[in-house]
């Protein structure tokens, strides 16, 4: 795994285009974990040149899965990672103490269950088979927590990894798996597939840091200034996504590869609806995360939100 991990940073750095501007700043390389809304503050702020005005080269490098953008940070091929805190937390657990949530940007748990039509109740689920993106990721954490919300348990299904949300749609789509979870980006695709939304978990306003940007303290420690301009760079996108809808509209079709006009509309109207002014990562979020894992984890419940999360990196960033 460290040898194709090597290859695909190593194959990115060789492909990936120097900002003219920022020619004599090391590149800093930010992994994201999937192709969907929640990720288009990172996205704005590099096709704006916010990070450029910062004096910055951010070069943006997508991953499957927020497992693996955390493997990233712990090995130091990347030293921000736009990632789950399920992930950073179940890392910490696992060891790596050294990983830390630095910012907030979707802190509520944006995500549907969806399956295929025929299953119309929580009864018919069990025996079924769920994908996620990879054990142990956000999608994992969010479909489990879905589960128990409709009074089942993990063992009531067959869980498999299957990348991407647009990978995971396919496989619906073919009849490979029954079930899975989608960010709200997903909704107007499904619905025209003829999915069937079983659970709007972003209507119950559950607390819960579902994504934003971590970092390790020793990456901290070696180059703060660098993650600050990072942060101001996120804090100018946010207000870019609020402020200038057409060119947030034109980031978003980019990315996520559609030209679909309902779909870029409903997806914007979401991120401006839950994308904090400045993205704090909230200690009630983690807190969520903490005490789900505590039912199988004795160590989560004695940690404390705080200590998994920086907050003054925002807070210089703001300055």
């Amino acid at each position: 795994m460290k040898i194709a991990l090597n290859a695909l940073f190593v194959g990115f750095i060789l492909v990936a285009p120097l900002l003219s501007d920022a020619q004599s700043q090391a590149p800093l390389v930010v992994n994201y974990a999937a192709i969907n809304a929640n990720m288009l503050n990172l996205w704005v702020g590099k096709e704006s040149g916010h990070f450029a005005e910062e004096g910055l080269d951010v070069r943006i490098l997508h991953v499957r899965g927020g497992s693996l953008g955390v493997q990233l940070l712990v090995s130091g091929q990347t030293p921000i990672g736009l990632v789950g805190a399920t992930a950073i937390a179940n890392a910490y657990l696992q060891g790596s103490k050294d990983l830390v949530m630095i910012g907030g940007v979707t802190n509520v748990m944006a995500y549907v269950l969806a399956s295929k039509p025929e299953i119309q109740a929580a009864s018919q689920i069990k025996g079924k088979t769920l994908a996620v993106s990879r054990f142990g990721s956000t999608a994992d954490f969010v479909a489990e927590y879905a589960l128990r919300q409709l009074g089942l348990q993990k063992n009531d299904v067959t869980m498999v990894q299957i990348g991407t949300e647009g990978d995971r749609m396919a496989a619906m789509q073919r009849g490979d798996i029954q079930l899975s979870v989608f960010t709200p980006t997903f909704l107007p695709a499904l619905k025209k597939t003829g999915m069937r939304v079983l659970l709007d978990l972003e209507e119950r306003k559950i607390p819960y840091l579902l994504a934003g940007y971590a970092t390790s303290r020793s990456f901290l420690g070696r180059d703060r200034q660098s993650t600050v301009k990072f942060m101001r760079g996120i804090i100018k996108s946010i207000k870019r996504i609020k402020t200038d809808r057409p060119f947030a509209e034109k980031v978003l079709a980019q990315y996520v590869k559609s030209d679909d006009k309902e779909l870029l509309r409903l997806a914007l109207d979401q991120q401006v609806r839950i994308l904090p002014d400045l993205p704090y990562a909230p200690e009630e979020g983690m807190k969520t995360i903490l005490e789900d894992l505590g039912r199988t984890l004795p160590e989560a419940r004695r940690l404390q939100p705080a200590t998994l999360i920086d907050s003054t990196v925002v807070r210089d960033a703001a300055k």
